[in-house]
């Protein structure tokens, strides 16, 4: 892949996009299910190795406050987040964060808005079963001076019209940005391709695994269980603003030799091209 980090207003930014449902800490876990003491070295390191010499940004779902200051210290010093607890705003119940490497990356804009009928409060929305939100980050690319908003959610997995109505949501906000040209979506979205929530997004945005030109690697299905007899279903996209060149787009394991499930959801990583001019204050 071509990654070049210049001031010229001519030159590309490759960004990789990397997003995990990590399973929240249960202290109940399920049948096939090692708790997080265990899983949270191998969920670091495939983030370790699937960023290190690029620029990235990893959207992580189901995170709760603890596995955070857990990966943040196993990533090590330069690496940070925005996020909130969906609960109360603060630290309570799960985040959907944006990690990235304050060496390459200086925050903009941060801003998280709850998929519900008051979306600037925390609180349940439609049918839903859970509190569920958007976290929105405009980064600058310190190197390049290039923008780009990430966007991290994770959609309800009972409630249909929540789905239906949550990415109508996030539809209405990114028209909302300014300059939403440069932007990409990551997530679980609790809906697989013929379902609720995919149609909506798939209208304002496009699916990185079927982008021109795309190169596939790995998995078509995302979501797997703790165990082999789980029916296999593609949940979890990065979707990108149609203007943006996906290069490449992988599911990757989420089990090895040892046995061991990282988490009921495997990795989804997509290259993206970010290309045109330099916007510079």
């Amino acid at each position: 892949m071509k990654c070049e980090f210049w001031e010229g207003s001519d030159r590309e930014l490759a960004v990789r996009v990397y997003t995990h449902n990590i399973r929240y800490a249960t202290t109940r876990p399920a049948k096939g299910e090692v708790l997080w003491a265990k899983r949270k070295h191998a969920v670091a390191e495939s983030i370790r190795f699937h960023t290190t010499g690029r620029t990235s940004v990893v959207c992580l779902q189901e995170v709760l406050y603890s596995q955070l200051l857990d990966l943040l210290k196993l990533l090590g010093e330069d690496w940070d987040y925005y996020g909130v607890g969906r609960d109360d705003g603060r630290k309570a119940g799960e985040y959907a964060a944006v990690l990235y490497r304050t060496t390459q990356f200086k925050i903009e804009l941060y801003k998280t808005v709850w998929l519900s009928e008051t979306p600037e409060v925390p609180g349940k929305g439609w049918d839903a079963a859970s509190v569920r939100v958007l976290t929105i980050v405009l980064f600058r690319h310190k190197a390049s001076g290039r923008n780009l908003y990430v966007l991290n959610t994770h959609l309800d997995d009972q409630g249909r019209v929540a789905r239906a109505e949550g990415a109508e949501l996030i539809c209405n906000i990114i028209s909302s940005l300014e300059d939403p040209h440069t932007l990409v979506l990551a997530g679980d979205l609790n809906s697989e391709p013929n379902q609720e929530a995919y149609p909506v997004l798939a209208k304002a945005l496009a699916d990185g695994r079927h982008a021109p030109g795309v190169h596939l690697y790995g998995d078509d299905n995302t979501f797997t269980g703790f165990d082999d007899t789980t029916r296999r279903k593609r949940i979890d996209y990065v979707f990108a603003d149609p203007s943006l060149v996906v290069e490449n787009y992988a599911v990757l394991p989420n089990r090895f030799d040892d046995g061991m499930w990282t988490s009921d959801h495997r990795p989804v990583i997509a290259d993206v091209i970010v290309k045109g001019k330099v916007n510079r204050v």
